[in-house]
C-alpha cells in the first residue's frame, strides 16, 4: 500500500516540486538543503484552504477563532498556561527573533547564541545592533547544554538567551535538567529568553519536547516562545507561525514592535499572517490532523536510521545520533576540506544539494548539513551519489 510520503525520484525531477527547495538548482539535482520536507500537507489543511476560498474569506480577517485554538493548545501541549491576549500571531517564526531582540535589547547590547545555531538567529542579532556570545555545543558530548559554558557567554551587557530547541541545525532534544539550567540563569542574572519551538512536533525514540516556559512562572514570566506549522506540516509558504508570552508588559512590547507603523498594538493579532494561512492554521490545530503527526514521525525515523547506517560507514565522516528535527549535521572533517567546498564538490561532483555547515557559527566549520525529509528513494539515490563521491575524494588523496 503505497503512502502519502513515498515521492518517488522520477516523479519529483520530472514535475519539479514548486518549493524553492527542488528550483534552485539543475534538474539533475537532488537538493537536500533547505529545512522544507517533500511531503503533500494533510488533505484536511487543503480543504480548509480550499473551503476558505469557497466562502469568499480572502479579505481583512477575523483571528480570535485562531487565537484562541492557539492558547488552547499551548495550555494543553505545551503545558504554558496562557489566555488568547497572551498570544501573537507572526508571519512564520522568523520575525518574532528579531522582534524578541528589539524587545530585551538596545543596540550595544549582548544575546546569547549557541554555536552552531540556526543562522536566522545570527541575523537577527546583527539586524537589531546586538552582540552575540557564542555558547560552543560539542558534537564529542552530544551537543549538550553545559552550565559553564553558558556562564561565561553571559556578561554584564548580556540581556538575552536564544534557545532553539529541539535544536537546528545538530537534532538534540533538550532534556529538562538542561532547560532548568537555563531557567535558573535567566531568572538569576534577570534575562529574556527567546525559545524557538518550531519543530516540537518531529521528535524520535520516545523522546518528549518539553517547552522552557512550562517549568515554572518565574521563567515563564521572562520567556517568549515560538511555534509553528511549517517544519510538520510543509507549509512554510503560507508563513504562519505564533509567540506566546505570560508577561503582559512583555507581550505589549512586542506587539508594539510588530505593529510599528503597520497598525494598533491592541489588537489580538498580526495583520501580516492572511486569511487563507489562518484557515489552514485552525486545521492544523485539530486534532483530525494528529494521525498525519503520528505518521510522519515514524516515517522520518525509518528515513534517519536509513541515513545514520549510510552514512557512519564512511570512513571520512562523524555522525551524533538524530533526536528530533530531519536536520542531520554529519562531521565530514575527515576528508580534509572545507564547509563551503565539501557543499560545492557534492553539488558538482554528487549532484547533491546540502548546506554548508560554516553557515551555523565557527563551530559549524567542518560539518554540512543534509535534509533528509524526502521519501526512501529519493533519500537512497542521494546517499548512493554521496558515498560515491566521497569514496572518489578519498582515494584521490590516499
Amino acid at each position: 500500500m503505497s503512502s502519502i510520503f513515498d515521492v518517488s525520484l522520477a516523479d519529483a525531477m520530472q514535475r519539479r516540486m514548486p518549493a524553492r527547495k527542488w528550483r534552485k538548482y539543475d534538474r539533475d539535482v537532488i537538493p537536500l538543503w533547505i529545512a522544507d520536507h517533500d511531503f503533500p500537507a494533510p488533505v484536511e489543511v487543503k480543504e480548509a484552504i480550499v473551503e476558505a476560498l469557497n466562502i469568499g474569506d480572502t479579505g481583512y480577517t477575523d483571528s480570535s477563532e485562531v487565537v484562541q485554538l492557539m492558547a488552547e493548545k499551548v495550555t494543553k501541549v505545551n503545558r504554558i498556561p496562557v489566555a488568547p491576549s497572551d498570544v501573537y500571531v507572526t508571519q512564520g517564526v522568523l520575525p518574532m527573533m528579531w522582534v524578541a531582540c528589539k524587545a530585551a535589547c538596545k543596540p550595544g547590547d549582548e544575546a546569547v547564541v549557541t554555536d552552531p545555531m540556526y543562522y536566522p538567529f545570527f541575523e537577527a542579532a546583527r539586524a537589531a545592533e546586538v552582540k552575540m556570545n557564542y555558547m560552543q555545543l560539542k558534537a564529542n558530548d552530544g551537543y549538550t547544554f553545559d552550565e559553564e559554558r553558558l556562564k561565561r557567554a553571559i556578561s554584564s551587557k548580556t540581556r538575552l538567551i536564544f534557545v532553539c530547541n529541539p535544536h537546528n541545525p545538530t537534532g538534540r532534544v533538550m532534556t529538562k535538567e538542561e532547560l532548568k539550567c537555563v531557567a535558573d540563569m535567566a531568572v538569576d542574572r534577570n534575562l529574556t529568553v527567546m525559545s524557538d519551538e518550531l519543530w516540537e512536533d518531529v521528535i524520535f525514540n520516545g523522546r518528549h519536547h518539553i517547552s522552557l516556559a512550562s517549568l515554572d512562572s518565574e521563567i515563564s514570566d521572562r520567556t517568549v516562545t515560538s511555534f509553528g506549522f511549517s517544519k510538520t506540516f510543509g507549509v512554510a509558504g503560507l508563513q504562519v507561525g505564533y509567540a506566546v508570552a505570560t508577561n503582559r508588559q512583555l507581550m505589549r512590547k512586542l506587539k508594539s514592535i510588530g505593529f510599528r507603523d503597520t497598525g494598533d498594538p491592541d489588537e489580538p493579532a498580526l495583520r501580516g499572517t492572511g486569511s487563507l494561512a489562518l484557515a489552514a492554521a485552525k486545521a492544523m490545530l485539530s486534532p483530525s490532523v494528529n494521525y498525519y503527526v503520528k505518521e510522519l514521525v515514524a516515517y522520518l525515523q525509518d528515513v534517519r536510521d536509513l541515513a545514520y547506517r549510510r552514512l557512519v560507514s564512511l570512513d571520512g565522516i562523524r555522525l551524533s545520533p538524530l533526536e528530533g528535527t530531519y536536520l542531520i549535521f554529519p562531521d565530514v572533517t575527515g576528508y580534509k576540506m572545507s564547509s563551503e567546498n565539501m557543499t560545492e564538490h557534492l553539488l558538482r561532483r554528487g549532484r547533491v544539494a546540502v548546506e554548508s555547515g560554516s553557515e551555523f557559527g565557527p563551530s559549524g566549520e567542518g560539518h554540512i548539513r543534509i535534509n533528509i525529509g524526502t521519501s526512501r528513494e529519493i533519500l537512497t539515490e542521494a546517499l548512493n551519489r554521496i558515498e560515491e563521491t566521497l569514496k572518489a575524494l578519498g582515494q584521490s588523496k590516499a
